[in-house]
């Protein structure tokens, strides 16, 4: 299944695995929880905080 939407609250329940991406690039992927609770990118840093 392929789910798209900036609601974290709904990616932390229904996805396990997360790509984040910027400008149609994946800029980071893993484990939905490790990539939410460890931001690498600052696109993704900027998504949750």
């Amino acid at each position: 299944m392929i789910l798209v939407t900036h609601d974290l609250g709904i990616v932390r329940l229904l996805a396990p695995q997360l790509l984040v991406m910027q400008n149609g690039f994946i800029v980071e992927s893993g484990l939905t929880d490790k990539v939410l609770d460890d931001t690498q990118q600052l696109v993704n840093s900027v998504l949750v905080n």
